[in-house]
């Protein structure tokens, strides 16, 4: 595969990466002043971090 189609498709995966971080922001928020459920606020944070550990491994 070329250089240039694999720099493609690490783009194309950070853009859906960013995506789903932003949404799960958006249902952090939710959970937290709707749900008031640590637990559920627990859970989203982690995946959360785990989707911004590998948004920096892709930028780096």
């Amino acid at each position: 595969m070329s250089e240039v189609l694999q720099t493609q498709r690490n783009l194309e995966e950070l853009v859906k990466l960013l995506r789903i971080y932003f949404q799960l922001d958006e249902i952090l928020s939710f959970a937290m002043e709707e749900l008031h459920d640590d637990e559920v606020v627990a859970d989203i944070s982690a995946v959360k971090d785990r989707i911004r550990t590998v948004i920096q491994r892709l930028i780096q």
